[in-house]
């Protein structure tokens, strides 16, 4: 590990707050989860705090740093938040996260219901608009695994973003990230709505929390009868049939962005 005697980074003392369990409701309606400003590494389970001069010594040399070796992929929506990299990547796993904004573009609800049920969220282009995100470091093996869960070719593409300005001082070049194939929810006259979790400035669009953009999925695909959110959720996490009908009649509602600053790999 990289995390040496002469390199100690602190645990950070709310990591409970970013790592705690949730039960399988909470991880639909919490989407997209707590992520902590600045920088962190997630190592053996464990939440570290990481600045500049940190970084610097860790990556102070471009063939076996912390970051040698490794994909820079902008973690849009619940990709920012250790919980969620936790769950992907296990206990084992090393991930060095750095800060990052997206300008000119705004994280925005998807036209697709998440296998847990969750409305998952895309990068929709929003000029003037400033999201502050981070970057996380994935080597081969993790890069493939994040293409799994993204769903690459179904749900995501893999795309080179073409706007993010790092927070921290990093080696150059392209930095990556994943975008909804479907498009985005049509929220309000041909318009898409921002996800309220994730603040930004310079927004241009309404923002919706989960629970709204759930009702505003459950209109559009003609579904919003007397069941709970709850019964809702917990329903389409035991049913892919059921998602995948409600994907499919949210097609004629989804928005598709012009001149997008990605391109697809």
């Amino acid at each position: 590990m990289f995390l040496t005697p002469e390199i100690q980074l602190c645990e950070m003392s709310d990591a409970n707050k970013y790592l705690a369990p949730i039960s399988e409701f909470d991880r639909a309606c919490r989407y997209p989860y707590h992520a902590p400003e600045g920088g962190f590494v997630l190592a053996s389970g464990r939440l570290l705090r990481l600045d500049q001069e940190q970084l610097n010594r860790l990556d102070d040399d471009p063939h076996s740093g912390i970051l040698a070796g490794r994909t820079p992929v902008l973690s849009v929506g619940s990709n920012r938040a250790p919980l969620q990299l936790l769950r992907k990547f296990g206990l084992d796993a090393l991930l060095p996260v750095t800060p990052a904004r997206l300008h000119d573009c705004d994280v925005t609800h998807a036209a697709i219901l998440g296998y847990y049920a969750a409305v998952p969220c895309t990068a929709f282009p929003s000029s003037g608009t400033v999201v502050d995100l981070n970057v996380v470091w994935l080597d081969d093996d993790q890069l493939a695994e994040m293409h799994r869960t993204e769903g690459i070719g179904v749900a995501y593409d893999f795309v080179k973003m073409e706007t993010v300005e790092h927070q921290f001082a990093v080696r150059s070049g392209p930095v990556f990230g994943y975008n909804a194939r479907a498009g985005v929810l049509d929220c309000c006259n041909g318009k898409p709505a921002s996800l309220a979790a994730i603040p930004a400035k310079g927004r241009k669009f309404k923002m919706l929390n989960q629970a709204e953009a759930n009702a505003k999925l459950r209109h559009l695909a003609g579904v919003d009868d007397d069941r709970s959110m709850l019964q809702f959720i917990a329903e389409m996490q035991a049913d892919k049939l059921a998602r995948d009908v409600i994907i499919e009649r949210l097609r004629p509602h989804a928005i598709q962005p012009s001149n997008p600053p990605w391109r697809q790999q």
